[in-house]
């Protein structure tokens, strides 16, 4: 038997070590991973020697943007940041213009990501004001139901204890995870200065609004998942109420990585919901992400916005920064700086996400399982916003040494992406929407 492509002697993680192994991939699909060799012929193969092999990050928290906010990001170009970032899967939040509260605007966003992508894309969709009028003809391809407590899509809602139980109990009985911002309703006050702003989005809120939720999730036994959680106290209730199938938590890399003392106070290039916290908040969220796994996993909260949006006094800026193309970079450097073990990255950043989304044959390189990988390589570097291939050029990590960077991306057995040019048009993967099998 001939398989369809072998990645050759590459640094393979097995049972948290590196050792030497070759992947070999059909019909989009791992065939089996082999000792040198051992491999069998091929039709195709990539010399892997000096290159890690490794599952594709799966992103459960981006922003994709396009339809009407297109000038901020689009399919083609979110995608593209994805797969230069080892990204190869990414879950689009339902914020955008319009939200994601019908058919029609979620078959609007699917046939677009058809069209433009160059990863799996997956969906996200919103809850309308009047619970009734979900259609539940969305079920089918989406893989959560995501709210903002703090922003709701529909304008006329505030989330009382009342509509988080209206939406826990949808949640359960579309069978489906419910995700939620950790914030509490605004004051409907515009902050007169950075006091006010930070006060108005506080650990306290933050704990407050996770404390709301559990309670809900508890009375109906739903499936709970915190988004981008950003203070210590936060993931301490979660550690408290943890259950790893009905209560799970992401982190991005920002609040892990980055403190609000770090930046010039009236400069919104580091302006983000929730806020960027202290380094002891910094210090315990990676606790909790590698010691207790009060949080399950690593998430960008990709959030691209105009030059002008960010470069705009704090108060005025936008919150969000984009996130495809340095997570990787982040976190496989805390891996060879010997702060994050091998096993710990594997799961917060492929096997974790996967799980709670419900993609049973992705994040993981075992015979069977979805060829969605990357190919790494250590070598040190700083990051660079005007080199990303989204749209949004700011980063707060501008500047940052790290050591990796992808330089392979391949997605159900298609090489996308190869030493910094891509090397397919959109639309090869062909798994849009991903489901749950």
């Amino acid at each position: 038997m001939s398989v369809d492509l072998v990645l050759k002697d590459g640094i393979f993680i097995e049972n948290g070590r590196e050792t030497i192994r070759s992947v070999s991939i059909e019909s989009g699909k791992i065939e089996g991973v082999y000792k040198h060799g051992d491999e069998p012929q091929y039709r195709d193969s990539i010399d892997c020697r000096g290159l890690y092999v490794l599952p594709g990050l799966i992103d459960i928290h981006v922003h994709l943007r396009d339809l009407k906010q297109s000038d901020m990001e689009d399919y083609e170009t979110g995608t593209m940041a994805a797969a230069a970032g080892g990204v190869t899967t990414v879950v689009d939040m339902p914020n955008s213009d319009p939200p994601v509260l019908d058919r029609k605007t979620l078959d609007e966003k699917i046939a677009r990501s058809q069209e433009l992508s160059y990863v799996n894309v997956g969906f996200y969709a919103g809850i309308p004001s009047k619970i009734e009028n979900f259609d539940v003809q969305m079920l089918r391809d989406i893989l959560g139901l995501k709210v903002y407590p703090h922003a709701p899509l529909d304008h006329d809602v505030v989330y009382t204890p009342e509509r988080i139980r209206e939406c826990t109990k949808l949640a359960v009985a579309s069978q489906m995870p419910l995700l939620f911002h950790p914030d509490l309703p605004p004051d409907n006050k515009v902050p007169k200065d950075m006091e006010e702003f930070f006060l108005s989005h506080s650990c306290e809120d933050e704990v407050k609004s996770v404390q709301s939720f559990i309670e809900a999730k508890i009375e109906y036994e739903a499936r709970l998942h915190v988004c981008h959680v950003s203070c210590a106290a936060t993931a301490r209730l979660i550690y408290e109420n943890r259950a790893e199938d009905t209560l799970t938590s992401e982190v991005t890399p920002h609040h892990l990585f980055l403190s609000g003392g770090d930046f010039r106070h009236d400069y919104g290039v580091a302006k983000v919901l929730p806020p960027l916290r202290s380094p002891y908040d910094n210090k315990m969220l990676m606790e909790a992400l590698c010691k207790t796994w009060a949080i399950d996993c690593v998430a960008s909260d990709h959030a691209p916005h105009k030059k002008w949006e960010k470069t705009a006094p704090f108060l005025k800026a936008s919150s969000g920064i984009p996130g495809l193309e340095t997570t990787l970079p982040l976190m496989l450097t805390e891996v060879f700086e010997k702060r994050m073990a091998w096993i710990d990255y594997l799961r917060v950043c492929s096997s974790a996400p996967a799980r709670i989304i419900g993609l049973e044959t992705k994040g993981i390189l075992t015979k069977g399982y979805d060829a969605d990988i990357v190919l790494a390589r250590i070598q040190e570097d700083t990051i660079k916003g005007n080199d990303f291939f989204s749209k949004a050029k700011i980063t707060p990590f501008e500047g940052r040494r790290v050591l990796a960077h992808a330089v392979t991306t391949i997605v159900g057995g298609v090489v996308v992406f190869d030493d910094g040019e891509f090397v397919t048009g959109p639309g090869i993967p062909g798994k849009v929407p991903v489901q749950k099998s």
